[in-house]
């Protein structure tokens, strides 16, 4: 199906014809009893659970790919006239029935325009909507106001939409001119005038331009296909995210802020960073490198691949081709995670390394500024300064304490720190540290709190000091604490 940049004028009176009827993420849960979000196969379950009113006839259209009465749809639709959206492109008619060949999908108060969900066979450049890794790339940008924004490889413009709340100018760009068009019916539907599309590879649409933000969701997947533009970057190995990162790098104004998500190959051996310190190291930009998995070369392709499921003759084939590539590219690990940036010119560049224990929670971006601010502070605090500084728990936390009982009876007792808004670390923590943890309100430096810790313990308060220290500067530099100035918050 092509898709074009929407009529201003058609797209305007559709965006009020959803409003209107409280087609958003909460009208729609309501309505489908659930969830605001379907798949190919929900749709019979929810037609026949939907009712007859205009928000039921639009979700049956623009959510599910049903078809309706052209007469309802008419009605439905008002003030937008279902002749201009069939001319544009947005409904198809026959047979006194009209049908949507796009998708129109809330997120995050927003609305995204996509492609249909194909199981098997998707064409080459098929837009996708909403997916686990566009959700952790949203959850993981900071978001801070910012003058100008850029979304590399935009697909349907989620990013983009996102930054275009927080940002006066957002640039977005792709290689697939039907993720464009979708992109701008996006920015059109959510009322955007100030988001721009540029068609082109990586940075070649804003050669010699920064921003102070830069987000990018790119072909990361490592593998020989070359077929799906969303998906498959045709470059060897892990050139994608290479050029993803060192080109965010370049393009980010003094200050600015990147987030993107990335595939890279380090042997089985060496840690998973080391790849990502090479690629950075000239980059002048400090950065935080969350790690969430390595995997081996199967578990990698069929991840890739569990659509194929269906045909295990094909799935197998598949299968030999992608381990064949590997084989004979010597990739032994294939690392999956996060990048955020920083650019910070003229001084040493600071790295922090991190274990993500789960996916992102809440406004992740959030932790992933403190986790920036952290580095900066312990890089100015020494031990003795760090213990004569105010601290405060991140907002939002919960401290988890746990024993397992066994046959021996009630092991040592485990306590863990977890953020609601979260990039995916959690904290484990001694007891001596989590008994100082609730003290530290922002008021109170450690050093007011060990005299207390160690009359509780019992222990020297010089052997407290040196026990919650290297625990302090951990929770410091992974955003769980932050350091207060003295009459701050």
């Amino acid at each position: 199906m092509s898709v074009r940049v929407p009529d201003t004028a058609a797209a305007a009176s559709l965006r009020e014809a959803l409003e209107r009827a409280s087609y958003n993420g909460g009208g729609i849960r309501v309505a489908l009893g659930g969830p605001a979000e379907s798949s190919p196969g929900d749709a019979p379950v929810h037609a026949r659970r939907l009712g007859n009113d205009d928000l039921a006839v639009l979700v049956r259209l623009f959510m599910l790919g049903c078809d309706v009465e052209a007469a309802r749809a008419r009605s439905a639709l008002v003030p937008a006239r279902l002749d201009d959206l069939v001319r544009e492109g947005f409904l198809a008619a026959g047979d006194g029935l009209v049908r949507s060949p796009i998708r129109i999908s809330p997120f995050e108060g927003l609305l995204l325009a996509h492609d249909p969900e194909v199981v098997d066979d998707p064409p080459a450049d098929i837009v996708t909507g909403l997916n686990s890794a566009a959700r952790t790339l949203a959850a993981l940008t900071p978001r801070r106001p910012a003058r100008r924004a850029l979304d590399v490889g935009t697909g349907c413009g989620i990013q983009a939409l996102l930054a275009a709340r927080h940002c006066e100018h957002v640039v977005a760009t792709d290689v697939n001119a039907r993720a464009l068009a979708y992109t701008a019916l996006g920015a059109a539907l959510n009322g955007f005038e100030h988001l721009e599309t540029r068609a082109g590879s990586f940075f070649d649409p804003v050669v010699g331009e920064q921003f102070d933000l830069v987000v990018s969701n790119p072909p990361y997947v490592i593998s020989p296909e070359a077929k799906l533009v969303y998906r498959d970057g045709g470059l060897e190995r892990d050139e994608v995210s290479r050029m993803a990162l060192t080109g965010a790098a370049r393009q980010l104004a003094e200050g600015g802020l990147a987030m993107l998500l990335c595939n890279w190959v380090h042997e089985p051996w060496e840690p998973w960073a080391d790849p990502l310190r090479r690629w950075l190291e000239r980059g002048g930009c400090d950065a935080v490198l969350l790690h969430h998995l390595s995997e081996d070369p199967l578990d990698y392709a069929a991840k890739w691949n569990t659509r194929l499921r269906r045909d295990p003759a094909r799935h197998g084939e598949v299968l030999d081709r992608w381990l064949s590539y590997y084989a004979d590219a010597n990739i032994g690990a294939l690392a999956t995670g996060a990048v955020a940036l920083r650019r910070r010119s003229g001084e040493q560049p600071r790295l922090v390394t991190l274990e993500m224990a789960t996916g992102p929670t809440g406004s992740a971006g959030e932790h992933v500024q403190r986790i920036l601010a952290g580095a900066d502070q312990l890089a100015e605090l020494d031990d003795d300064a760090l213990l004569a500084t105010p601290l405060a728990l991140a907002r939002g936390h919960t401290i988890q304490r746990e024993r397992t009982q066994s046959a021996d009876g009630y092991g040592p007792e485990k306590v863990r720190l977890v953020l609601d808004d979260s990039a995916g670390l959690r904290a484990e923590l001694g007891p001596a540290v989590a008994a100082l943890l609730v003290g530290l309100d922002g008021t109170r430096t450690p050093n007011e709190l060990v005299p207390m810790l160690a009359r509780m313990l019992p222990a020297a308060p010089k052997d407290v000091r040196e026990a919650v220290l290297p625990s302090l500067r951990t929770l410091l530099e992974q955003g769980f604490v932050t350091a207060v100035e003295r009459g701050g918050d």
